[in-house]
């Protein structure tokens, strides 16, 4: 404590400059001389006035000289902190970089090495429930079906896993993706979930054609909008809003996807991002609470960011930022929304 105040001390205390001082003690003596050089009357004052001079003129060489030297050694030592510092940040990245590999690569052989006994407790379990058939009745029945929902989460939190693992570790071919055909696309696959909550889509009429692997996308996209269908609970009039933000000389677009459902507390909205981390509520929702860790993770991967607005009973937004694919516009006209919808209510 007596440290961290007697260094805030010294930083907050301006050092005497001395050497400003002597400068101008220097400068009002060399004019003195100088003064007394051509207009002194007597020989002897201009003599000695002269050697006093040919002196001031050798020591201000000298403080030149000896400040010059002081300011090119500070300037080689601030340079070789600086290297030094920027070696440091590089190692320690390259660690950082290290441990995370490592860590992918023993959830993807962890992953890989669960998934085969999960498959055959799957196959051997079906096998036995066909050749009891009617013997399996009331209690032993529940039993047996519990085992088979438990081997099927276990099976489907492997696989959540392996597609966490590989994010990243592949490849993706990158192409100019139409990200309104795209959304049709993933609104069609889950038109059975979204017609069963009678939730009406409203989608905006232009999107912009986004740089991105059409898979990966998809999967940012899919997440989110099986996400609002999911956790959207008792509204009397669901409905779910996908659109888009541009901003003016810039090569990002922001993606959001809007429902009332039942929102998300506020102390959860940053964990939700994290692996296995999910926001408690009374909804009976089935995930591995890896999913929205994977869109982090691929939206982070093309260069942008994800977040959450939310409030609690009133409904959640996503925000995606995306790389735009600039050389290639999309034709569509903004300003027209097209709505979607499920069973009308």
């Amino acid at each position: 404590m007596d440290k961290a105040g007697s260094s805030a001390t010294k930083r907050g205390t301006r050092p005497f400059r001395f050497y400003i001082v002597i400068f101008f003690v220097g400068m009002l003596f060399t004019i003195t001389l100088w003064d007394a050089y051509y207009n002194g009357s007597r020989p002897f004052d201009k003599e000695i006035a002269s050697k006093l001079i040919l002196v001031m003129g050798t020591l201000f060489s000298l403080a030149a000289g000896l400040f010059t030297w002081s300011l090119e050694t500070r300037r080689a030592s601030l340079e070789k902190e600086v290297e030094w510092r920027t070696h440091d940040v590089q190692a320690k990245n390259k660690e950082l970089l290290k441990k995370n590999e490592e860590i992918e690569n023993f959830i993807h052989i962890i992953s890989h090495d669960l998934k085969a006994p999960i498959v055959s407790i799957q196959g051997f379990a079906s096998i036995l429930k066909t050749e009891l058939g009617n013997a399996l009745q009331g209690a032993n029945l529940d039993y047996f079906n519990r085992i088979q929902a438990n081997a099927q989460q276990m099976n489907t939190l492997i696989m959540d896993l392996l597609e966490f693992s590989r994010v990243g570790r592949l490849e993706d071919q990158k192409e100019s993706v139409d990200t309104r055909e795209l959304l049709k696309e993933i609104l069609e696959e889950l038109k059975p979930e979204i017609d069963k909550h009678h939730i009406k889509i409203r989608l905006a009429d232009h999107f912009p054609m986004l740089w991105a692997s059409r898979k990966r996308l998809g999967q940012v996209l899919t997440n989110l909008i099986g996400n609002a269908v999911k956790y959207m609970g008792p509204a009397s009039e669901p409905h779910i809003e996908i659109g888009c933000t541009e901003k003016n000389g810039n090569n990002l677009c922001t993606l959001w996807v809007k429902d009332n459902g039942i929102g998300i507390k506020k102390e959860f909205q940053g964990k939700i991002f994290q692996i296995f981390q999910r926001a408690p509520t009374q909804l009976k929702v089935e995930g591995t609470g890896i999913g929205l860790s994977i869109v982090k993770k691929i939206v982070e991967l093309n260069g942008g960011r994800v977040w959450v607005e939310s409030e609690e009973g009133k409904g959640s937004q996503f925000f995606v930022e995306w790389l735009k694919a600039q050389d290639h516009p999309s034709e569509s006209k903004p300003g027209l929304v097209e709505s979607l919808s499920g069973s009308q209510r």
